[in-house]
């Protein structure tokens, strides 16, 4: 009979434990890259901040925007 109150309740415990949802984590970074421009000092550099959130599941991702070109540009 204690068995049976034993094994409930770490059936209970288990439950508990693997449906509880985790706080997913969010993560920044700064991105620098150098660019040139027509006027001086004609190469500088230009900052983005990339944020992303981690998951505990794997979710299918967004294709990425590549960084305009922007030598020649106005």
């Amino acid at each position: 009979m204690q068995f049976k109150f034993t094994f409930i309740a770490f059936a209970g415990v288990l439950a508990f434990f693997t449906t509880q949802a985790f706080a997913a984590e969010v993560l920044t970074a700064p991105r620098v890259y150098h660019t040139v421009i027509k006027q001086s000092p004609y190469l500088v550099e230009r900052t983005t901040t990339v944020t992303w959130t981690q998951s505990t599941t794997i979710t299918e991702t967004a294709t990425p925007t590549p960084i305009p070109d922007t030598v020649g540009s106005a």
